[in-house]
């Protein structure tokens, strides 16, 4: 997860590579990624620095730096994947990448068989029931799985997930399993109210992008399956 002991992996892309080493960071062939030696303490007032740490590693940031974020079950499906062009969708993914530096921005990690994944991440205004897309960020197949809580659980990653949410956020195992437990009630709440919409505009705003013609269809097609997988895996675990 870090290079030499007590250095930070730094998220920084490839056409600012110039400007990370101007500012003193130390780039590794072998991991391919800058790294930061010199401490949290020396980076206050280096901007471009600042700039490329993971949010855990930021000196302005508090935890939980990662935390379940799980999606009500009426809106399961509607995601850029199910609205988009592919080739739209494959746009914004590799620009989440890209900007990334191909590192995790949460902790800048990478995994063992892929480097990261695009994760959308959704505001929930929980008055008129709107979920609002703010923006695509690459995070590493372990803190996905974090904010993907339900689907962690039902693919039996339970455990190594609550480990990994304490690890990041520096959490007891007492104070992840809290926070966890938090969020699956708070999707309970969510997810009894069947009114909810989806609002994509930050995607047409910033890529200039529409969705399919058929998007609404597609979106609770797509909804409609992960229902019945989950009712399914439900039924299996009561046998």
């Amino acid at each position: 997860m870090t290079g030499a002991q007590g250095s930070i992996p730094l998220c920084v892309p490839r056409d600012r590579a110039k400007q990370a080493a101007g500012a003193g960071a130390r780039w590794d062939r072998v991991q391919r990624c800058f790294f930061w030696d010199t401490g949290i303490a020396d980076i206050a007032e280096n901007a471009p620095v600042l700039a490329f740490l993971p949010f855990r590693f930021r000196p302005d940031r508090r935890p939980p730096y990662v935390r379940p974020w799980m999606v009500p079950q009426s809106l399961w499906g509607w995601n850029l994947r199910a609205m988009l062009h592919r080739e739209d969708w494959d746009r914004i993914r590799r620009d989440a990448y890209r900007r990334a530096g191909y590192r995790c921005r949460i902790c800048g990690g990478i995994g063992p068989d892929h480097p990261v994944e695009a994760d959308e991440g959704w505001a929930y205004d929980d008055t008129r029931f709107v979920q609002v897309l703010r923006g695509v960020i690459a995070l590493c197949p372990d803190c996905h799985a974090v904010r993907h809580w339900g689907r962690s659980m039902a693919t039996g990653k339970e455990q190594h997930v609550l480990r990994w949410l304490a690890w990041i956020n520096g959490w007891t195992p007492a104070q992840a399993r809290a926070c966890a437990d938090e969020a699956m009630a708070l999707w309970h709440w969510r997810s009894g109210h069947t009114g909810w919409t989806c609002d994509i505009g930050w995607v047409e705003k910033v890529f200039g992008v529409q969705p399919v013609a058929d998007a609404m269809v597609r979106a609770a097609a797509t909804q409609q399956g992960l229902v019945a997988l989950a009712r399914q895996s439900r039924d299996g675990e009561m046998r």
